[in-house]
């Protein structure tokens, strides 16, 4: 049997893990290992999750390491699924839960098509939240969500279900890079032929908890200002982010998503208001870091 690692990052989520940790100890698969890397947590997020791992049939090992970013946490929980022989990887955030038997079934469906080298899950948004904006959120994953079983040219689904070989291939992800890093092994996979496939067959469930407009603008707008990193380090970087801006990816002109704007037009018009604002936002930040590598050249040119 092949091994399987559940990975995940956490920080600060004494209140989130445990639907997320359960679902994954639950799981009906025989080989698998979990780790989590925390991410420096000052709540009790350690402490949660080993009170709920322990006595579990799956071992979980927690990875204690200071705070930093998310991608230097999940590139310390990928090495650690190195050393414990993981042939396949689940790369989950921890705010996911995992359909019963979702393991079994990508690892038969990884038997059954061998030139499949990874897997996305399909996320199935929710929120118990009752704000406009965050029915917004959980509408707008869902359309991003609404596709077929191939992946598109400019999805920006990144996979999560990796053979290792084929995870490793790639170069993984880059530590150094903030905002965006998630997608950036997928499309490089894509890039050098590689096949991915949507995993159809089951769905992991995203809680989009409690939001305001000002909330996302204000998160994204984080990413945006770091986002350079991730461009400057990727070929083709900007090329790419264009094709996957907002408005350009072909999901959200499907028939079955147009469908649904026609049931839902006010969560519709939350969802494009939202784009426009974080479009301007995403441009302004775009704009800043080119006249700050414009600088940068200007200054090394007098040097």
């Amino acid at each position: 049997m092949d091994k399987v690692v559940i990975l995940f990052s956490t920080y600060n989520n004494e209140r989130t893990i445990e639907p997320c940790l359960r679902s994954c100890m639950g799981q009906n698969y025989k080989d698998l290992h979990i780790v989590i890397a925390d991410d420096g947590s000052d709540d009790r997020t350690v402490e949660v999750i080993r009170t709920l791992s322990a006595g579990s049939s799956v071992p979980v090992t927690v990875l204690e390491l200071p705070h930093g970013e998310r991608g230097v946490a999940r590139v310390k929980a990928v090495e650690e699924a190195n050393r414990l022989g993981a042939e396949y990887i689940l790369v989950l955030d921890s705010d996911m839960i995992l359909a019963e038997h979702l393991i079994q079934q990508s690892i038969d469906f990884f038997d059954d098509h061998q030139d499949i080298g990874a897997l996305v899950i399909p996320e199935e948004a929710y929120s118990e939240a009752d704000n406009f904006y965050s029915k917004v959120k959980v509408f707008e994953r869902n359309v991003i969500n609404n596709a077929g079983e191939t992946l598109g040219k400019r999805s920006i689904e990144a996979a999560r279900f990796w053979r290792m070989s084929a995870y490793e291939s790639t170069g993984g992800f880059n530590a150094e890079q903030i905002a965006f890093e998630e997608i950036q092994p997928t499309l490089r996979y894509i890039e050098s032929g590689g096949v991915i496939r949507r995993a159809v067959f089951t769905r992991v469930y995203h809680d989009e908890k409690k939001v305001y407009l000002q909330d996302v603008l204000r998160k994204k707008a984080y990413y945006f200002s770091v986002m350079d990193r991730t461009m400057s380090s990727e070929e083709g970087g900007l090329r790419k982010a264009l094709e996957r801006w907002y408005f350009f990816r072909p999901v959200l002109y499907t028939w079955g998503n147009l469908k649904s704007y026609i049931r839902h037009p006010l969560l519709t018009v939350g969802m494009l208001w939202m784009y426009t604002c974080l479009t301007v936002i995403g441009v302004a930040a775009v704009l800043k870091g080119g006249n700050r590598h414009s600088g940068d050249l200007a200054k090394a040119d007098k040097a």
